[in-house]
């Protein structure tokens, strides 16, 4: 079955005019036989072809210009917008009633299908990304193996090192592939614990410590010594701030600074994460957690990811009954990522009474 596609506004318009001037040529044809019925019926063809250039915009349009040409044209009396029957009403509500409808359908088949186009185009991109960022790091893999083939096995320590910084950026990529799969459908369970906001801090930083000093940044750590308890997978949650703080070092220029705080704000507890990077423009900064979603698809930047890694916090975030929220001042003016999640605090206990 054909698609419908969205036309410019104006062409969708002259196609709806041209489809009443047809359908009233052919009304004119058959009036001898039909008379002053159906004087409406044939004009659903240009209803329906309009509904399919341009939605139910369009579709309205047609339909009340149909009912004055038809209105106008062939019933009785010509030549005259009046209505003087209840037949004549009942078939003009009609026309009106199932062009709207017609519409309506037209306009969702064209939203929908506007959805598909984004999606595949993603999706095209995302395929492309993936290639990309799963050659260099092999790259560099083949590279080191040629080193230490051609050193005769001298000096392999530095060699092996960047095999396994590679390795274990591989890893990460794969493994967020596959939590955004699970998470998709459902099959990632929370293993929630009761702990203190600051105990997930350490670990986060040692699965993102990586790529912060392959780009010699500098981070600074800030946690409140206030107590914070939380009940979340801490697992999960480190896998959130290390997604956070990986986003930040690579887009930071080399040498760059990276702010991580935590601190309790009200009944949530605020992990933030801050940098001096290239920044997100604000037409992005809405769409910065979608899924294959990049802020500068066209970088050339080696390490600018999948664009799966914010999508990955957000859904998390939001597992946990959290929130997560972007801002930035513009291009190469920094970025911040604020996760917001809730305290555990325990209900307070009930007095107990003492009987005398």
């Amino acid at each position: 079955m054909l698609a419908p596609a969205r036309s410019p506004g104006w062409i969708a318009y002259v196609v709806a005019v041209v489809g009443i001037a047809v359908a009233g040529v052919v009304r004119y044809q058959v009036d001898p036989v039909l008379g002053d019925h159906a004087s409406f019926s044939i004009f659903f063809l240009a209803v329906s072809v309009a509904a399919w250039m341009g939605g139910i915009r369009v579709a309205a349009f047609t339909a009340i210009l149909s009912c004055l040409v038809g209105n106008y044209l062939f019933t009785h009396p010509q030549g005259s917008f009046a209505i003087t029957s209840h037949e004549e009403l009942y078939s003009l509500v009609l026309f009106i009633t199932v062009s709207l409808i017609i519409g309506v359908l037209s306009e969702i088949s064209l939203r929908a299908l506007e959805r598909a186009k984004v999606a595949e185009q993603a999706k095209d991109n995302f395929m492309a990304t993936l290639a990309h960022e799963l050659r260099s790091p092999l790259s560099v893999i083949h590279y080191a193996n040629e080193l230490n083939r051609l050193s005769g096995g001298l000096e392999t320590r530095d060699h092996i090192d960047l095999i396994d910084r590679q390795v274990h950026h591989l890893n990460l990529m794969v493994q967020d592939l596959l939590d955004v799969s699970r998470v998709a459908r459902g099959q990632i369970r929370l293993d929630r614990r009761h702990v203190d906001a600051s105990a997930v801090v350490e670990g986060a930083i040692e699965k993102a410590r990586p790529f912060i000093e392959n780009q010699q940044h500098q981070l600074i750590v800030d946690v409140s010594p206030e107590p914070m308890p939380i009940f979340v997978d801490p697992a999960r949650l480190e896998q959130v701030l290390a997604n956070l703080l990986t986003n930040a070092a690579k887009y930071t220029p080399e040498g760059g600074e990276i702010h991580l705080r935590v601190e309790p704000a009200g009944d949530s507890a605020l992990f933030a994460v801050r940098d001096n990077g290239v920044g997100i423009p604000e037409e992005m900064l809405p769409r910065v957690f979608d899924l294959f979603v990049q802020v500068d698809p066209q970088s050339k930047r080696s390490d600018s990811g999948l664009g799966i890694g914010l999508a990955l916090v957000r859904k998390l975030v939001e597992m946990h009954g959290g929130s997560v929220r972007a801002s930035s001042a513009g291009k190469n003016r920094g970025s911040e990522f604020v996760v917001s999640l809730p305290l555990d605090v325990p209900a307070p206990s009930r007095p107990t009474l003492v009987r005398a």
